[in-house]
């Protein structure tokens, strides 16, 4: 029997296959829209109050007003979890600036609510291992489309992703116009460098990722030596690992660069080990803190 994905539209659990927007969606047409990936670890949403809190960064980056509070948000995430009944679940939550009045981009034409759209898939197996290829496309400009802002605008990431693959990668790196190393296509980046792990930092041009930050915890309160500076495309070429982030991804320790195969292919020591524990560290904090206070704030 084929797998049944259901979304919530403005409230309404459905089939995907059978929900509509308008052709005049501001999302649809321009991008013009903002969105959220969650996941579930053992049944529990995951940093759930993180994601909601950088959905409502992302709509100020581009003058969204959201009309709805986080408690509002997250009655419609579970109640669309519950419906769908996945073990593990993969949640996107996207907010448009909703219908406009003509196709044209001026905010004049969009005096309408926005549109709220929630996506429940079952989670999906992890991807394999990242092999990565810095490609020649660079990432948008932090002073044109601000990388930090999770908008629905993603053509940038398409493009650098699909070079990558014409080059045998599975995903790409994307370099700034200075030359430093921003990101892959939709996950940060890590290298571990004499002893150091090191991320770009944030005006890199980079998404504030969620997994990130827990990364950057995860990996100091274990005693490792974290820094967030500017790398090259040297740097990563010099370095003795390498691993992406990401909501899905969790650490995913990188096995080929620009072609070249790091540790045999296969993944590094300190890769692995961290991978692991981060996992658990996860799944730990899902079900003994974030999963219980959902509950709580969509019960009051």
């Amino acid at each position: 029997m084929a797998t049944t994905h259901l979304c919530n539209l403005d409230g309404v659990i459905l089939p995907e296959a059978d929900a509509r927007i308008p052709v005049l969606d501001r999302g649809f047409l321009f991008g013009d829209s903002v969105y959220e990936v969650i996941r579930t670890r053992r049944g529990e949403l995951f940093v759930w109050r993180e994601h909601l809190q950088r959905l409502r960064d992302s709509a100020a980056g581009i003058a969204l007003d959201l009309d709805l509070d986080d408690r509002a948000v997250l009655r419609r995430v579970l109640a669309t979890l519950a419906a769908a009944g996945n073990a593990d679940s993969y949640v996107r939550i996207i907010a448009t600036r909703g219908a406009g009045t003509a196709p044209n981009i001026d905010l004049a034409t969009a005096p309408g609510h926005p549109c709220w759209v929630i996506l429940v898939r079952p989670l999906p197996a992890p991807p394999p291992r990242p092999r990565l290829v810095v490609v020649d496309r660079l990432r948008n400009d932090r002073r044109a489309l601000d990388p930090a802002t999770k908008s629905g605008n993603y053509l940038n990431n398409v493009l650098g992703l699909a070079e990558a693959k014409r080059k045998g990668g599975t995903d790409c790196v994307l370099l700034n116009a200075q030359g430093h190393v921003t990101e892959a296509s939709t996950a940060n980046l890590f290298a571990l460098l004499g002893g150091t792990f090191v991320t770009p930092p944030l005006l890199a041009g980079i998404l504030a990722g969620i997994t990130r930050a827990l990364a950057v915890d995860f990996l100091r309160a274990r005693g490792e030596r974290v820094a967030e500076r500017d790398l090259t495309a040297a740097d990563l070429r010099a370095a003795d690992e390498l691993f992406l982030t990401s909501t899905l991804r969790d650490i995913a320790p990188v096995t080929h660069l620009d072609g070249r195969a790091l540790h045999g292919g296969a993944t590094g020591p300190r890769g692995a080990a961290l991978a692991s524990a981060f996992a658990a560290h996860c799944d730990q904090l899902a079900t003994t803190r974030d999963g219980p206070a959902a509950r709580r704030l969509a019960g009051d």
